[in-house]
């Protein structure tokens, strides 16, 4: 929602209030703990998570499930702008949550990877037409002949636009964002992780500081402070910077404390004394 701006469909349970659900996952761990789903007419969905550590979940931002339940498959490099899909990367990445990446999402690919299935007759014609009634709760997707060009899941095409082009991670439009991920994951392992093992739960908390701007602090496992200071919107806004060198700034951060769009800025601070 955040970088896609979409809302239809099973969309609309994370179309209110976006950046706080992001601050509670990256805290708590579920955006949703009980709490009554639009999508689902108020039925409550989720469980209490807050008392479990980061490391008991895995943060990511697409999957198999999120991209191959689309209609065509589309992936974030598809649906965001570049300076957007860096952002998220970059929280991605380096906060406590163990990070799962997508094949082919490290270097910013750009292939499908749309429902594909390989079943008899029967089952084939029940699978392709229940895809199709499924996105019937979707706006794009109210008109039957819209639904009509979802791909079908048994056409061997369909399997065929999925397979990756492994040659294109070394590509000049692919090979930035290969390394972009290896130099945050290199950052990670060495100043991140070690500190990670033994944090307990609730050892963190957010703060929506504007429309766009969104403030994490995590204590972890030494004492140390790891902040999050990200403006996830296209224009520049204020935000209260700590003192002291950046652990990594996804832009350049002029002087006077205003954060340029689609930035974060992490803060890695030793334990006080």
């Amino acid at each position: 929602m955040l970088v896609t701006g979409e809302h239809g469909g099973y969309y609309a349970d994370y179309a209110d209030k976006p950046l706080v659900q992001l601050g509670r996952c990256l805290t708590e761990g579920f955006a949703y703990q009980n709490d009554p789903s639009a999508y689902r007419g108020g039925a409550r969905r989720g469980e209490v998570s807050r008392g479990l550590p980061p490391t008991a979940f895995v943060s990511f931002l697409q999957n198999h499930d999120q991209i191959g339940n689309r209609a065509f498959g589309e992936r974030l490099t598809q649906l965001a702008a570049p300076e957007a899909l860096r952002a998220m990367t970059a929280i991605l990445l380096l906060a406590p949550q163990p990070p799962l990446l997508f094949m082919g999402e490290e270097w910013g690919a750009r292939q499908p990877f749309p429902f594909f299935c390989d079943f008899g007759p029967d089952l084939a014609a029940a699978v392709t037409a229940g895809r199709r009634k499924e996105f019937a709760r979707f706006p794009q997707f109210s008109d039957p002949a819209a639904r009509e060009r979802i791909p079908d899941p048994n056409a061997e095409a369909t399997f065929a636009s999925a397979v990756l082009d492994w040659q294109a991670k070394d590509t000049k439009a692919h090979a930035p964002w290969l390394q972009l991920y290896r130099d945050l994951l290199a950052l990670r392992r060495r100043l991140i992780t070690p500190r990670l093992a033994g944090m307990p739960g609730e050892a963190a908390g957010f703060e929506q500081l504007s429309a766009h701007v969104l403030r994490i602090d995590w204590t972890l496992n030494d004492g140390s402070r790891l902040s999050l200071h990200a403006n996830l919107g296209s224009d520049s806004a204020e935000a209260a910077l700590p003192g002291g060198t950046p652990l990594f700034a996804s832009n350049a951060v002029p002087a006077g404390g205003k954060l340029p769009g689609w930035t974060v800025v992490w803060f890695l601070e030793p334990p006080r004394s």
